[in-house]
């Protein structure tokens, strides 16, 4: 879990009573880059848990395994707001599931968009850079 993901769960933790964590199933990742270079699902929803415990904050967060682009918020009651970063399919996805919502008779969400963490470069922070051998150790990272 990159700096990244904290900032977006950080947000979502400032903003949400209670937050619900999706983590992305190894099926759903197997269409990216180099996926026998991420982390499986355990590995991913341990490093979640612990940051989350980490922050104090594990006691309001559920985590649920996500293994379509919807990630059952298209039928989730009670979800008041959707956290996610700036990265335009993302959002696009989620005005899509907030359709879906409607149609399924449900209320729309709050979508929240948390601007990516960036690096001195102007260039998103991202798993796939991490997995292409980019060390961000000593890069200024920009929030």
């Amino acid at each position: 879990m990159h700096e990244g993901h904290k900032h977006l769960l950080r947000t979502a933790l400032k903003l949400g009573e209670w937050v619900g964590i999706g983590i992305t199933t190894d099926r759903l990742l197997g269409e990216k880059t180099d996926p026998d270079r991420i982390q499986n699902f355990d590995e991913r929803k341990k490093s979640v848990l612990e940051f989350v415990k980490k922050e104090g904050r594990s006691e309001r967060c559920t985590m649920f395994a996500v293994d379509t682009k919807e990630g059952g918020a298209e039928s989730m009651k009670g979800l008041e707001a959707l956290i996610v970063s700036d990265e335009i399919t993302v959002v696009a996805n989620a005005f899509e599931i907030n359709e879906k919502r409607a149609q399924n008779r449900l209320p729309r969400f709050h979508i929240v968009v948390v601007p990516r963490v960036r690096t001195e470069d102007g260039a998103p922070l991202s798993s796939s850079r991490i997995r292409r051998g980019e060390s961000f150790d000593r890069k200024k990272l920009v929030y």
